[in-house]
């Protein structure tokens, strides 16, 4: 795989498995996969200001995951589902939808 990433402190490592999700094969560096999120998440945050937000659905399972996949569904194949590897937040991936 050509995605070489150098992890600081906080943030959550990816595994081969993961990285294989990637759908822009070109990216390498920490930088430029950097970019390319930011510029899906920006796509996000220009769709949830053009759709009706109510707060009964805001907390929802499917609206999470819809977002999610809103933020990163250019770059990650991955995008929209839960992780199903165990990372660095507190949290063990099998209990994450609950």
């Amino acid at each position: 795989m050509g995605l070489n990433l150098n992890y600081e402190e906080g943030q959550t490592p990816l595994n081969d498995d993961e990285k294989e999700g990637l759908k822009i094969k070109s990216i390498t560096t920490q930088n430029e996969l950097n970019e390319f999120e930011q510029l899906n998440i920006e796509k996000a945050v220009e769709w949830s200001m053009q759709v009706n937000l109510k707060p009964e659905n805001i907390f929802t399972e499917s609206f999470i995951k819809e977002l999610h996949k809103k933020m990163y569904d250019d770059v990650w194949k991955w995008a929209g589902k839960f992780r199903k590897t165990d990372k660095n937040l507190d949290v063990k991936c099998s209990q994450i939808s609950i």
